[in-house]
């Protein structure tokens, strides 16, 4: 999966997204993170707001409320209270 991220995105209810991005803007507590591969180890709160993710060119997005991420061998772990 050279040059991609595994991203995951969990409610308590459900997984919501679990695919390869080639990047992703998350919205942590004190702003927006930018994650590319190779990141940093890294766990953080996470705000409201929109979190986005580009696969092949195409940008999509969706809500998020609260909650966790965990970066950690380009894997993306987002675990958050509400996604929609």
């Amino acid at each position: 999966m050279a040059g991609q991220l595994q991203l995951e995105i969990a409610t308590p209810e459900r997984l919501v997204l679990n695919q390869p991005v080639d990047s992703a803007q998350i919205p942590g507590k004190d702003g927006y993170m930018g994650i590319l591969p190779g990141h940093a180890a890294l766990m953080s709160e996470l705000g409201t707001g929109t979190l986005s993710f580009t696969v092949g060119g195409k940008t999509e997005s969706l809500t998020v409320s609260g909650g966790y991420v965990e970066i950690r061998d380009d894997h993306v772990r987002v675990l958050v209270d509400k996604a929609g």
